[in-house]
């Protein structure tokens, strides 16, 4: 086991071998804030040593709300870590407001699905995507005693589309196959559009009492073509069925009313993930947890597809043990995404956060440790990390034991605003992984005896 040592001494004249020796040599003194230590030393030690185990595995947890984001998250991806990745809007529809006057010289013209993109995306935006809708057979209630619709949640519908639309989406610069700016379009059925004019005209109880509307009309699901995997895109959860009317006259009078998103709050998304053949295959609601020993010495994280990364610290408390250790005055952690994982399809999530787990591996408290905002070497990518100063969980790890630390440690998640609408994702390398710039690193700062 290497250790670096280091001293402090009253007289600067007896320091000054020391500080050419550091100097000569390049070594680099941890910045680290002394106390009087009490034990009647006058030139403690600080040790560095980095060669305890951190165990790691990913974790699969099952169901978490995707209702009420603000975003519907459509379309679907292929990673070769994460799988085939889908996501699938489901929405409530209701009737104008304020119900517009359609006389008996009303024209109906035709009827759109409109939607505007909110710019976010993951995935390979240079592919033509194909986005399909279909009305729902079943009212958007929510099952059971929830209280919130989840990723694994659906609503059946009619599985013959009202209508679709091929669109290659640029984020960032619109639409550039409809040349339409941040809209898409869908042409719905004019059979559809006819129905909703005549109750517009007629005005019975169906349309003028919302609660009847939605057992009449039930909402709207959207969904990508399997066939045509591009990028799952973030809309806007304003999207509206826009029925276009005329009323004839000298000069036309060109007219239309939306039925825009009623129950914001309970539109959802279904996020589904199909790992076959991939090392994140074997980890699901049957299997939860699987060791990074048993996937190629690494560990995966992607919330929004239910998979974590859960850090063990087995051995640390026998730094209590070692004759020399005083007190811990410092532990850093370093995660490492694994060169190769990641792109500019691919993104690593830009802050990451740790907080408590156990045996169930729930998400407890998050340490109060900062985001562990990502770090990028562009130039080598050997040095891409995020990295945290978990002084205060070490400190209390080793005062609890071997047999709390081989069941209880930490979660790596992305922040709650986050986890249920972005897909980045991080494949980090244990302290095993072939690649030693890849390895998760845990390095310990302790005050020495000697």
């Amino acid at each position: 086991m290497a250790r670096n040592f280091y001293f402090r001494s009253r007289s600067s004249l007896c320091f000054l071998p020391f500080l050419i020796v550091i100097v000569i040599f390049g070594c680099t003194k941890p910045q680290i804030t002394f106390q009087n230590l009490g034990n009647g030393s006058n030139t403690p030690n600080i040790v560095t040593i980095d060669t305890f185990a951190v165990q790691v595995s990913t974790v699969f947890l099952d169901s978490f709300t995707t209702s009420g984001t603000k975003a519907q998250l459509l379309g679907r991806y292929i990673d070769p870590y994460f799988g085939k990745v889908t996501s699938q809007s489901y929405t409530d529809i209701g009737t104008p407001s304020p119900l517009p006057t359609i006389t008996n010289y009303s024209v109906y013209d035709s009827i759109q699905l409109i939607m505007r993109i909110d710019r976010t995306f993951y995935g390979d935006t240079t592919q033509v995507q194909r986005f399909l809708v279909s009305q729902l057979t079943q009212v958007m209630n929510l099952p059971g005693t929830q209280t919130s619709f989840y990723n694994n949640n659906s609503i059946p519908y009619d599985p013959a589309p009202l209508g679709s639309v091929d669109v290659r989406i640029n984020p960032t610069g619109g639409l550039t196959s409809q040349r339409i700016g941040d809209t898409i379009k869908i042409t719905m059925p004019n059979s559809l559009g006819k129905q909703l004019f005549g109750l517009l005209y007629r005005q019975p109880d169906t349309i003028t009492n919302p609660a009847i509307f939605r057992g009449y009309f039930k909402g709207l699901t959207i969904y990508p073509d399997t066939s045509l995997p591009g990028a799952v895109y973030g809309f806007k959860d304003t999207m509206m069925l826009r029925l276009f009317y005329h009323e004839p006259g000298v000069v036309v009078a060109q007219k239309s009313t939306d039925f825009g998103v009623v129950n914001q709050s309970t539109q959802f998304n279904q996020i589904k993930a199909d790992r076959t053949g991939t090392l994140t295959e074997n980890v699901n609601r049957q299997t939860p947890e699987l060791q990074s020993t048993a996937s190629g010495n690494e560990a995966f994280l992607q919330p929004i597809t239910s998979l974590y990364i859960k850090l063990l610290f087995p051995t640390i408390s026998n730094l209590a043990g070692y004759p020399d250790y005083l007190a811990i005055m410092k532990a850093t952690l370093e995660i490492k995404p694994v060169q190769g994982t990641y792109s500019p399809i691919y993104n690593l999530p830009p802050l990451v956060n740790l907080s408590l787990t156990g045996e169930g591996n729930t998400i407890g408290a998050q340490l109060p440790v900062g985001n562990g905002n990502l770090v990028i070497d562009y130039l080598y990518g050997t040095n891409t990390n995020y990295s945290y100063d978990i002084t205060a969980y070490i400190q209390s790890a080793i005062a609890q034991g071997a047999p709390n630390n081989a069941k209880n440690g930490l979660i790596i998640v992305t922040p709650a605003t986050a986890f249920n609408t972005m897909f980045n994702r991080a494949v980090i390398g244990n302290s095993y992984n072939a690649q030693k710039s890849n390895q998760i690193s845990l390095k310990i700062y302790y005050a020495s005896y000697y």
